[in-house]
């Protein structure tokens, strides 16, 4: 870097020092026009100069004399014993967002759901839950949901659905016609029971799964490959010393991120320990993963195999072995001397090494599970016997393709998948399913795979039904409904049992599986009826395992067999398509929260984009937002494009999960659909394509992103500390901070005094991951409004919490620093002493509060805020669906336009707590009182508490030798107090 480089820089354009960007970063309220929209000349009349002439009393009598909505207030008739008005019930359950399964306490108030939190008794997520968990909340209120059955589109009767559905699948059986029934490869214990129950009733029915990123299934199948057994392990990265992760976004995406999340942070407390793991990242795009690791190296997709191929040789050659089938990879070098280097240290950790795969390459899971074997980590980072075993007959999608095709299937029943929208084939299921005699769909509306069958069983969500889940062995987690359903659905467990001529509830069968199968297993003296309303209180049991089987012995046999097939084909250009950290799969594409939430690495909101790397970009001519015409697999797709650091030149990332046509009003035409870019060959989908195709039109699509109109003035935001500088000095990379956050000795403020609580935060940036779970969780706590596409291209975003990404380093392969910021609470906070109107003043207890019947939007404390964090209300938000209004936190009020917004550190929980300990006749304890930022955390990097209190976590935080405040030189004194980034790169000391 140059010396007038910065050394942390937001963007390209900010690294470069763009004068456009900084004069825009001047102009703190844009007036950005909308697309196609023609600028016009200016007002001569500004709205200062209204001030100026009209007076500030008359500005705010005129404000005052708009009228607030009117609120309605309904009272209970007959209020339910268990409802106190006002108070809220919790209940224990299991999130179904994803296929992760993590525990999660569901809070309700006046029988409404309103917020979902992690639970601490959980010993697989150990209450932490992801951002689309805490969306999955909204996703219940969604109006676009199907309100009753249907058959052909038309609105019916259960019992006339159930009955030609009976009726139908009997007919095909007495006609030997095959039934297939198309499911996820994860359901629950219970639900996987009424399928085997299904398939008993039918003999010509078959399971067919479906996996729409293709996650699970590559790492099953190699596993059956290589063990024996189709299952996805147990894999225990707090075990590992070594983590070497070939594409696997871990802490984002990959098969568990809450629970990885928790372990990583665990092994990386150098503060704690002392000590801390290496992680090592080969990936093509930059992951949120990779953004935490020490270690990152840009490999373009086709190169994952080779270096894999590399690093086993490596490590086969120090245990003194062969594997065969290595040697057509071997040809090819890819980042020699860094497998030198990591295949030293994984052999010198040996069973405390970890190597895990993201890839949907057969032959690369192979050749991670080969790695594996040869370290020796089975039962300590591996476990077979603890992972999830799969469905060992099921059929492949591409089989049932084939079979449809050659017009054999009499019937197809669809369960939480939609083929249609996440295949490459999906527009031809259209045509295919016409010919099938009896089609049916249960998912929760008319998708667009469930708007093709004649019969639509429309099933509940999560929050209304039972359940449970087996998210590791041994531990069972229970699913049960905290609402009554909302529309005319049913449970699509239920559905089959109804079609098998079982008169049975879903919760009667769930509860009478678990007395037959799970109570023996629990080993406990309390009759069934004890333990059931036990288990059901908290959410989770565990159960000695089915049997004590030792893992599954290694075939060394199988593997060059499963190397053979492997494609070894590269291009100008390969496109790789991934899963954004908030939408996945895109299944909850028409929840707002989730659309809206920034991209923890691109920052961008609303749409995918086509990710180019900055030596790409520059070679082709392409500047964010210029559309790019991306060709592979026969078809085309036109996308923005977003040049993004990290990117290996070879590499296109677009993300999955848009483009949704059938999902809703919010979701629908939202992006492009990237699935129909993937290839379907030999029955196998690939997301990763080989020489695509890339046309520069000069169109422009201006993108929705965060935080890069703001500007660092260089300053260092962000401080980073090697281990080693760290174990020897605690203040390693912190120099510079004044005596741990303090401010200049002289000052014109009088200061505050704090007798009783002094409420304060730490955030520890080495182990926050980035991953945005805390961004939604606050929009969910504090009635955040969803401003839309248009408004987040304005800048008008109103997260009251925000994830600052910083990069570090060359623009090729930069390294990242994620750090949560929301309002500081400055003791001299800049924003008070310009409020002409006092509607933002200091409490006793050092929060800086926002007094909104006072605001009169004069953004004078916006303009002064050096953190830049606070929010103007632009418009009224509506909430114009009674449903979706039902999800709003009574305990916060609801804003209104042409007012200022902030965080407010959860000061409604600040006060429930207090009166909690007040009734009981107590002080508050420590750690009693949690923020939703913090509960929601998978990786505990945020701390609140009483910095009155010397025994509190965050007074012991603020004092420690990794504490810094911002902007210390500006003597405002914030309130949260951050630590130092810790990594273990081995390179020596910190800059």
């Amino acid at each position: 870097m140059s010396e007038t480089t910065p050394k942390y820089w937001q963007s390209l354009a900010a690294r470069a020092g763009d004068p456009a960007l900084l004069e825009k970063a001047r102009d703190e309220f844009a007036e950005e026009l909308p697309v196609g929209v023609a600028a016009q000349a200016p007002d001569q009349s500004s709205r200062r100069d209204f001030f100026k002439v009209m007076g500030l009393s008359a500005a705010a009598a005129m404000v005052a004399c708009q009228r607030a909505p009117v609120q309605k207030a309904v009272p209970f008739i007959a209020r339910p014993d268990e409802v106190t008005p006002g108070l809220a019930l919790w209940y224990a359950s299991t999130c179904g967002a994803c296929s992760a399964n993590c525990g999660v306490l569901l809070k309700t108030r006046d029988g409404r759901p309103i917020k979902v939190e992690g639970n601490e008794d959980h010993p697989v997520s150990r209450g932490g839950v992801c951002a689309t968990g805490q969306a999955s909340v909204l996703s219940l209120y969604d109006a676009n949901r199907s309100r009753w059955p249907s058959v052909g589109g038309t609105k019916a009767s259960w019992g006339d659905l159930d009955k030609a559905v009976t009726e139908g699948l009997r007919k095909l059986v007495g006609e030997g016609k095959p039934i297939r029934l198309v499911l996820p490869w994860v359901l629950g214990p219970t639900a996987e029971a009424a399928v085997v129950r299904f398939l008993a009733a039918f003999p010509t029915a078959r399971t067919v799964r479906f996996d729409a990123t293709g996650e699970l299934e590559t790492i099953a199948e190699a596993h059956r490959l290589t063990h024996g057994v189709r299952a996805v392990p147990d894999y225990r990265f707090d075990q590992a010393k070594v983590i070497a992760s070939f594409g696997a976004d871990f802490l984002g995406t990959w098969v568990s991120p809450v629970a990885f999340t928790r372990q990583y942070t665990e092994a990386r407390d150098a503060a704690g320990k002392k000590e801390m793991s290496r992680h090592w990242q080969l990936e093509p795009l930059m992951t949120l993963t990779g953004a935490s690791a020490d270690k990152r190296v840009p490999v373009a997709p086709s190169d994952v195999v080779p270096a894999l191929a590399g690093l086993v040789r490596r490590l086969a050659e120090k245990a003194g072995r062969t594997v065969e089938g290595l040697e057509r990879f071997l040809t090819k070098q890819v980042a020699a001397d860094v497998l030198e280097v990591l295949a030293g240290e994984l052999w010198a950790a040996r069973a405390k090494a970890l190597v895990v795969c993201g890839s949907d390459e057969l032959a690369a899971q192979v050749l991670a599970n080969v790695a594996n074997e040869l370290l020796g980590n089975e039962g300590t980072t591996v476990s077979l016997t603890g992972g999830l075993a799969l469905d060992a007959g099921a059929m492949t999608f591409g089989e049932l393709f084939s079979e449809l095709e050659a017009k054999q299937v009499g019937a197809v029943l669809f369960h939480g998948v939609n083929p249609a929208y996440a295949h490459p084939r999906g527009e031809a299921l259209a045509g295919l399913l016409k010919d099938v005699a009896l089609t049916v769909a249960t998912s929760d509306r008319l998708d667009e795979t469930a708007s093709l069958v004649r019969f639509h069983a429309p099933d509940h969500t999560s929050l209304e039904s039972w359940g449970d889940a087996e998210p590791r062995r041994g531990v069972l987690s229970l699913r049960q409904p905290v609402v009554a359903p909302l529309h005319d659905t049913r449970g699509a467990v239920e559905s089959l049992l109804k079609w098998v001529g079982v008169e049975q509830s879903h919760y009667d069968f769930l509860r009478a599986r678990w007395e037959a199968e799970v109570f023996p297993r629990a080993n406990v003296a309390t009759g069934f009826q004890p333990f059931w309303d036990e288990a059901v209180r908290q959410g989770v049991v565990v159960v000695l395992p089915p049997s004590a089987s030792e893992a599954p012995a290694f075939r060394a046999e199988s593997v060059a067999a499963a190397l053979a097939g492997a494609s070894s084909a590269e291009g100008e250009y390969e496109l790789v398509l991934y899963q954004k950290v908030a939408l996945r799969d895109g299944a909850l594409a028409n929840n707002g929260w989730l659309q809206e939430m920034p991209d923890p690495i691109s920052k961008a909101t609303w749409g995918n984009y086509l990710c180019v790397a900055p030596s790409t970009a520059t070679k082709l001519g392409i500047s964010d937002g210029q559309v790019v015409k991306v060709s592979a697999g026969g078809k085309t797709l036109a996308v923005p494009a977003l040049v993004q650091p990290g990117t290996h030149p070879r590499a296109l990332g677009l993300a999955m999960g848009y483009g949704r046509t059938k999902v809703g009003r919010i979701g629908n035409e939202v992006g492009e659909n990237a699935f129909g870019l993937a290839s379907f060959t030999n029955g196998k989908v690939r997301r990763t394509a080989p020489g695509v195709g890339v046309q520069v039109t000069p169109e422009h699509q201006p993108l929705a992103q965060s935080q890069t109109h703001a500007s660092m003035e260089g300053r260092a935001l962000v401080r980073e500390a090697e281990l080693a500088a760290f174990l020897a000095n605690p203040r390693a990379g912190n120099e510079e901070a004044g005596g741990h956050g303090g401010g200049h000795p002289l000052s014109i403020w009088s200061g505050h005094e704090y007798k009783g609580h002094r409420w304060a935060m730490a955030v520890d940036l080495s182990a926050c991951t980035g991953c945005s779970a805390c961004v939604v969780s606050c929009q969910a706590e504090n009635n955040i409004p969803i401003v839309g596409e248009d408004e987040a291209r304005r800048q008008r975003e109103m997260h009251w919490m925000r994830i600052d990404r910083y990069y570090e380093g060359e623009p090729d392969a930069p390294r990242v620093v994620h750090q949560p910021m929301m309002c500081q609470h400055c003791e001299n906070a800049p924003c008070e002493t310009v409020c002409p109107v006092l509607a933002t003043v200091h409490s006793t207890e050092g929060l800086n509060q926002q007094v909104y019947n006072r605001c009169v939007g004069t953004r004078y404390c916006a303009n002064n805020c050096p953190t830049k964090v606070r929010r103007f209300n632009w418009f009224d938000y509506k909430h114009d669906e009674p449903l979706e209004r039902m999800v709003l936190n009574p305990d916060v009020v609801v804003r209104t336009r042409g007012v200022m917004e902030k965080c407010s550190l959860c000061v409604q929980r600040i006060q429930e707590g207090k009166a909690s300990a007040k009734r009981e006749g107590r002080e508050v304890r420590d750690g009693e009182i949690r923020t939703a930022c913090q509960q929601s955390c998978p990786a505990r990097a945020i701390h609140f508490g009483d910095l009155n209190d010397p025994n509190s976590d965050v007074a012991k935080l603020a004092k420690s030798g990794r504490a810094y405040r911002l902007l210390e030189e500006l003597n405002i004194g914030p309130a949260v107090t951050y630590l130092t980034k810790v990594r273990n790169t081995g390179d020596g000391s910190a800059e």
